[in-house]
């Protein structure tokens, strides 16, 4: 769906109710809500679930952000009611992306993927700015490294506020600062690179054209910084359309630099044309707010690193003249040494930052931010390593029993330590057992490397009476779990095991709780 108006000209607050039937089956649900105008409330069968930014009547009583959100909720009923209370007397354009409903695993992966694309770009043009901008900083005769690390570095910025919104979705600043760093990085990023196209084909384009860059993003910036929504709104076409001419104008010279064999022109065309495409995509979707995904992080991925490499060829030109001249020259030939020295260092050091990037995200988005446990997606991968060895095992669902009203009594952020505690005991309890992991919510997802059921009850009815045992701080009532197990074998599907799992647990949880439960063949 795209960009909707639910409301009458000038009323920036209501009501949006949605009633949507499900099939009789057992399952854990998702809902990703993106941007609902500016705040909102989001009620789940008549019971608060979200709550982003302040929703009032005016702009007094209304505070706006912008967070994604993913809900996830069992529906008993096979009915579920969604409920929006909404407000907008900020930017008052009315903007709803459509909430996106599935299945819980299907909603957590869409946002475990997104954000995991944002970071590994974030780390990618975080490391690729610092690394040219040093370049430039001991060989300042070429200006386009300057201008590509400037480049790299407002769209960074940029990649934690879009997308998956990372930082707004950490930090409770005022939208506004947002919006204008957002569209300022844009605007300066734009200007950046005319820069590093001017210097990397230097003679092609003429001199106006690098100061109308900067002239263009230095006041749109400005007057980013005072003006209200609208306005940045209006501004923002006005730069697109002058902006959009640049574009045009830029491959029309690059397409006369290739015909006049200027050395780097047709690579530079190459991601110079689908960067533009994806600019062009990503202004579209500011504008509309679009129901789509946002290619400019595909456009930013192939035009870094075709235009790393060029940068890399242009200095692996210059170091082979300088070479040649340091045989007349010995005292020459020791200085390159020593920045070539200089120059591995810095292309070691920033492999090993990439690295430690790289293998931190990977961590990120394989454990579970809150229990430290592993995650849905890490999970499912061990339960598909594991059922590779073709050996029988035991899969178990575990919920804890009344959780929720555990969180309605002490607080979330009870329940969330006493959740952690529990996770601890249980990570313990199971040892090299097999593998424990955060299915989800309350739900934790058990392999045992064990293959009689027998055995594996008696261990999973142990970790029960475990768990029952143990007190949590600032919650004076013992917590306990309930239990469903089934047997998996070669022939059988991963997700046919899973939902035997999950039928014991809600057998279990139907005949009292507290309680283990075997899958019935």
């Amino acid at each position: 769906m795209d960009k909707i108006k639910p409301f009458e000209e000038d009323t920036f607050y209501g009501t949006l109710r949605l009633v949507i039937r499900l099939p009789k089956t057992n399952q854990t649900y998702g809902l990703r809500s993106e941007i609902v105008l500016t705040a909102y409330e989001l009620y789940v069968d008549g019971q608060i679930k979200e709550m982003v930014g302040k929703i009032g009547t005016d702009q007094a009583s209304a505070h706006p952000r912008y967070k994604v959100v993913n809900s996830y909720f069992d529906a008993e009923n096979h009915t579920l009611e969604l409920i929006y209370h909404t407000s907008d007397f900020h930017f008052e354009d009315s903007a709803i992306i459509a909430p996106t409903f599935g299945l819980a695993k299907q909603i957590a992966y869409m946002g475990e993927v997104g954000l995991g694309r944002d970071l590994f770009l974030f780390g990618i043009l975080l490391i690729m700015g610092i690394y040219h901008l040093s370049l430039y900083w001991m060989r300042r005769k070429d200006a386009s490294p300057l201008y590509f690390g400037l480049f790299c570095l407002f769209f960074a910025t940029r990649m934690l506020l879009v997308g998956e919104r990372f930082i707004p979705n950490i930090l409770d600043l005022d939208i506004m600062i947002y919006v204008r760093v957002a569209y300022i990085s844009v605007f300066l990023g734009f200007s950046a690179l005319c820069g590093y196209v001017y210097h990397t084909v230097f003679g092609l384009f003429p001199k106006v054209f690098l100061k109308l860059a900067w002239y263009m993003g230095g006041i749109a910036s400005i007057l980013t910084l005072f003006m209200q929504i609208k306005s940045i709104s209006i501004l923002l076409i006005l730069y697109f359309v002058v902006g959009f001419t640049m574009l045009i104008y830029s491959m029309v010279r690059l397409g006369m630099g290739i015909y006049y064999q200027y050395k780097y022109a047709s690579g530079l065309l190459f991601g110079f044309v689908i960067l533009s495409a994806t600019f062009i995509n990503d202004f579209i979707y500011e504008l509309t707010l679009a129901n789509s995904p946002s290619l400019i992080p595909l456009g930013i991925t192939i035009f870094v690193f075709t235009q790393a490499y060029i940068i890399a060829s242009n200095f692996s030109s210059a170091f082979s003249l300088a070479e040649n001249l340091s045989i007349e020259k010995e005292s020459m030939l020791l200085e390159l040494k020593n920045i070539n020295n200089n120059l591995e260092s810095m292309v070691e050091k920033r492999t090993q930052d990439l690295q430690s990037a790289l293998d931190e995200m990977a961590y990120m988005s394989m454990t579970d931010d809150l229990t430290q446990l592993p995650n849905r997606r890490s999970i499912i991968s061990d339960l598909e390593d594991v059922a590779k060895l073709g050996k029988r095992f035991i899969i178990g669902l575990i919920d804890v029993d009344n959780f929720k009203s555990i969180n309605d009594s002490y607080g979330h952020k009870a329940g969330d330590r006493a959740l952690i505690a529990m996770s601890e005991a249980m990570k313990t309890y199971v040892g090299s057992e097999g593998i424990i992991g955060r299915w989800g919510g309350e739900e934790f997802l058990l392999i045992l490397y064990q293959d009689q059921v027998e055995e594996a009850m008696i261990f999973a009815d142990g970790l029960r009476e475990h768990i029952a045992g143990l007190t949590f701080e600032a919650i004076d009532v013992s917590i306990t779990i309930t239990i469903g197990l089934s047997v998996c074998e070669d022939r059988l599907s991963l997700d046919y095991c899973i939902n035997q799992a999950d039928e014991a647990l809600y057998l279990g949880k139907r005949n009292g709780r507290n309680q283990c439960r075997q899958a019935k063949r």
